[in-house]
């Protein structure tokens, strides 16, 4: 939770940092970067990480290395294909994005990508506190480094400097990675299980739909709000949404996902009463904190509005509440994700999550024209609220036919 908290907290002051000396403009630009590392895991890591997790979590040491060094080895070659090919594309279209911004935002992507999928897999290994440790070196590290270069140096402030300082806190993060690999001679257990994973693959469609869907009903509005409103109007909505957001990953990541290993080992049990103990547990300790964490967002919004002297952040108050609900109500709606996983219910994962992206799309069609930031927050707002009494529903519904046939 530490950990969790001075990741966030650091991210949350680059943002106001960013929109006070950068603009809103770049915040907006930073923003769809920042949905950009979430959504391409989705579309290039085809669904195979919860699949991964699932079997490695019980595995032998050195049969658990090759496994998750295989699930590294995914990405790495579609990342060496796709890359090159946008590139060629930027080329042939005049270089619509600028050729520097694309290289360093292309290192990032690929970087942010793979140590995305180590921490997964040293969290489904029950190495929290390494994977909490390496998370805040590539997220909670670098921000206050590139926020003191630029007090420091008012030529620093720019989107240019921010993204090598992230880039070269991934660089960090990986060479922490690899020493760790090489300590204790876990090195001799690398090795490429081509027909594991090829299994995995054709196991993980259903996963493979859930990520595509969840980060398109994530991350859709911003892309339509630069679209639409353009980069300033996203920039508000970034800057509200990543203060809310720091309810979402320390409930999530802090409370939840650590416990995904005894999810997962209750769920074998004949009976449902252990996962139900812990569920209870869980929902006792999450919604304390969605409280509290809910409360300190609001303060600290409140008293940062006057420092940054961006009107557009005032003119638009009403919309963080909206976000800040949203947000509370997607946290619990991942949280049963969590437990539909350990659950083995893939296809219901795969079957909310598209109704999830298409109620997100029809929303943000339907509203973002009408009503702007708001008509975007209030999509987000439903689709969280859907998402949770549907998961929350199938997860009972499980349960309780478990249940009865262990009394049969």
């Amino acid at each position: 939770m530490a950990l969790r908290i001075a990741s966030t907290a650091a991210k949350f002051i680059l943002t106001i940092y960013t929109a006070r000396y950068l603009g809103l403009a770049d915040l907006g630009v930073y923003g769809l970067l920042v949905g950009a590392t979430t959504m391409i895991p989705a579309v290039l890591g085809l669904g195979t990480t919860d699949w991964v997790l699932r079997h490695i979590a019980t595995m032998p040491r050195d049969e658990a290395i090759a496994s998750s060094a295989t699930r590294l080895a995914l990405p790495m070659l579609l990342h060496a294909i796709g890359q090159p090919i946008l590139w060629a594309v930027n080329y042939a279209l005049g270089a619509p994005v600028p050729w520097q911004l694309l290289l360093i935002g292309g290192a990032i992507l690929f970087l942010e990508h793979i140590a995305s999928d180590a921490c997964d897999l040293l969290i489904g290994r029950g190495w929290v506190y390494f994977a909490n440790i390496v998370f805040f070196m590539r997220g909670g590290l670098w921000p206050p480094v590139v926020i003191a270069w630029g007090l420091l140096d008012p030529s620093a402030r720019t989107l240019q400097c921010l993204l090598l300082g992230w880039l070269c806190s991934l660089i960090l993060t990986w060479i922490v990675l690899a020493a760790q690999l090489f300590s204790q001679s876990r090195w001799r257990a690398v090795g490429i299980r081509a027909s594991w994973m090829a299994g995995g693959v054709r196991a993980s469609v259903p996963f493979y739909i859930k990520d595509l869907t969840g980060s398109v009903s994530l991350y859709l509005d911003r892309f339509l709000l630069s679209a639409f409103l353009g980069l300033e109007l996203t920039g508000v909505y970034t800057l509200f949404w990543s203060v809310a957001n720091v309810l979402h990953n320390l409930v999530v990541f802090s409370v939840v996902q650590p416990n995904l290993r005894r999810m997962i080992e209750s769920a074998r049990q004949p009976d449902d009463a252990s996962f139900r103990v812990l569920e209870r547990k869980l929902q006792r300790e999450g919604g304390i904190w969605i409280v509290l964490l809910a409360v300190g967002a609001s303060v600290a919004l409140f008293l940062l509005l006057p420092l940054l002297d961006r009107p557009l952040l005032q003119e638009n108050l009403s919309v963080f509440w909206i976000i800040l609900a949203a947000t509370a109500l997607r946290a619990g709606a991942d949280s049963y994700g969590f437990m539909m996983l350990a659950l083995r219910k893939d296809r219901a994962i795969a079957i909310a999550s598209v109704g999830g992206a298409i109620a997100s799309i029809i929303l943000n069609l339907a509203l973002l024209p009408m009503l702007g930031l708001a008509g975007a927050a209030l999509a987000y707002l439903l689709t969280a609220g859907g998402l949770l009494v549907v998961r929350y529903a199938m997860t009972r519904s499980f349960c309780m036919l478990r249940s009865c046939g262990s009394t049969l």
